[in-house]
């Protein structure tokens, strides 16, 4: 039989006691009020914590925060309160609030700042946030826009022009009256569902790649490709966008329930002949199908193929290309248009000098660019480079190399989930950098900003092991992290201008691959 000795018996019990000391947690509570013209803007940065945005008739700007710090222990605690920062910005005509936290937290801490503000309800809105828990937005007559990554954004009675571009989170919008002003609403992996009069007139654009869209309002139109396009009681009005790539959209009419709400089916496609090499088209061309491999050049118009059994090289002048499965390897190109691509089993090259670019499945890599909009690809399973002009870039599962650049927009890399290393490099000039990983990711970082504001600008990593470095370069700030996280692997190199970079440790479910 073992005996402890009473020295080492009291020591255990200090460990076991000091495993289990609860948290220690600060909350503050503080309120501001500024002038603010009634035609002006208000814009808010909040990296974590719920936002709240009332519109009212009383002039001025009223703020109220709650500052919640949680820590480990006492002195982590008081760090945490010390170098959370909330700045408040501007002049009557544009009003802006951050929440700032430092490059490298001492301590192990934690903070969120809660946000109510009350504006009148004239004023142009811009929200910019990484993981908000619920941001809502009501009684709004100005401009709204809101990018987030991660969290529910609720509209309520939001009347003037409306964006909405978020990762993982969901869009509630209710609309107080027929809508009069055109809204466009994206989510990668969340639901939108919005609430319309039951007199409304407005044309419904929308867009998903693996979701449904479902309405319980009077709708004529028809997809084409993924997108479906239909108007709403009657032709004309303003321009509802909501676009999901993998959940669900759907349109409500008031007093209606989701339980209530039909599928919204896919209306036949007319198939025409196939041209051969060479010939061109003026118009629109549609196929559902296509055995073997398929060259044809549309100087002026848009082309929509479904399946597609060998290799793809199409290309027009002027218009939109949607290929819903390619075999073989594509080349795809439009000089001027949309690019709506679907699983390409080979390497893909897909191109347009203006235009959005979705594409579902890039099952063998390739290289993805548009002059001037923004990329999403869902699935990247070799070697990928991707390039922008100006817009966002999102890859949804990297399961090979990435190279991405913008010169203004934001990008956001997440790896697949049974990835142990992997290589990345993200530029953006003018944005932000978020790359997300499972936790047991393994890498070597570099990760660069360059800023006119490092206050307000800041490298954030939920892995330990980053060195932080600063210096001064042709009058700007130079912010440096080097290291390695989980023992080093792969190399990610992160660069932005005038922007975050965000290195986060999250658990997602693995997109399934489908064979041809």
């Amino acid at each position: 039989m073992i005996t402890k000795s009473p020295i080492l018996a009291a020591i255990i019990a200090l460990v076991a006691v000091a495993g289990l000391a609860d948290p220690v947690t600060r909350v503050d509570r503080f309120s501001r009020e500024f002038t603010l013209d009634v035609g002006g803007s208000f814009w808010i940065e909040n990296p974590t914590g719920t936002i709240e945005i009332i519109g009212t008739d009383t002039p001025g700007l009223r703020v109220s925060c709650v500052k919640t710090v949680i820590a480990d222990d006492p002195q982590s605690l008081t760090l945490g309160v010390e170098q959370t920062h909330v700045m408040m910005e501007g002049n009557q005509q544009v009003r802006i609030i951050k929440t700032v936290v430092p490059v490298v937290r001492a301590g192990k801490w934690k903070s969120s700042v809660a946000y109510t503000v009350r504006v009148p309800r004239s004023v142009h809105v811009k929200i910019s946030t990484s993981s908000a828990e619920r941001i809502r937005v009501q009684n709004i007559t100005g401009n709204v826009t809101v990018k987030n990554f991660n969290g529910l954004i609720v509209f309520d009675n939001v009347v003037g022009s409306s964006i909405v571009d978020t990762v993982n989170g969901s869009v509630v919008y209710e609309y107080g009256a027929k809508p009069t002003a055109n809204a466009q609403l994206s989510t990668v992996n969340g639901n939108i569902e919005v609430r319309v009069p039951g007199d409304s007139n407005f044309t419904w654009v929308a867009d998903t790649i693996q979701g449904e869209f479902l309405t319980t309002m009077p709708v004529r139109g028809g997809f084409n490709g993924s997108t479906f396009r239909a108007s709403v009681n009657s032709t004309g009005g303003p321009t509802l966008t909501t676009a999901s790539l993998m959940g669900r959209v759907v349109l409500l009419r008031k007093g209606t329930r989701v339980e209530e709400a039909r599928s919204v089916q896919q209306t036949p496609r007319v198939s025409l002949p196939i041209p051969s090499a060479g010939n061109t088209w003026e118009t629109k061309f549609q196929a559902a199908k296509f055995d073997g491999n398929l060259v044809m050049s549309v100087p002026i118009g848009s082309i929509e193929v479904g399946r597609i059994e060998g290799f793809a090289r199409v290309e027009t002048g002027a218009g939109a290309i949607k290929l819903d499965s390619v075999l073989g390897e594509a080349t795809v190109v439009s000089l001027g248009g949309p690019l709506s691509l679907g699983d390409i089993y080979r390497v893909l090259s897909a191109h347009t000098d203006a235009g959005d670019i979705i594409v579902r499945g890039a099952l063998d890599g390739g290289n993805i660019s548009t002059g001037g909009g923004t990329i999403r690809l869902l699935y990247a399973g070799g070697p990928t480079t991707l390039r922008s002009g100006g817009g966002d870039i999102i890859v949804r599962q990297a399961s090979g190399p990435i190279d991405a650049e913008t010169t203004s927009g934001d990008i956001t890399i997440t790896a697949d989930p049974n990835a142990k290393t992997e290589k990345f490099e993200a530029k953006s000039q003018q944005g932000n950098v978020a790359v997300n990983v499972n936790p047991r990711f393994s890498a070597d970082v570099e990760a660069t900003i360059i800023t006119s504001n490092p206050e307000a600008n800041a490298i954030h990593s939920d892995f330990p092991g980053l060195t932080i470095h600063r210096d001064q370069l042709n009058g700007k700030t130079r912010i440096r992290a080097t290291g390695k996280i989980n023992g080093g692997g792969q190399k990610i190199q992160l660069y932005a201008t005038e922007g975050n970079i965000h290195i986060t440790s999250q658990t997602a479910n693995p997109i399934t691959v489908v064979n041809p």
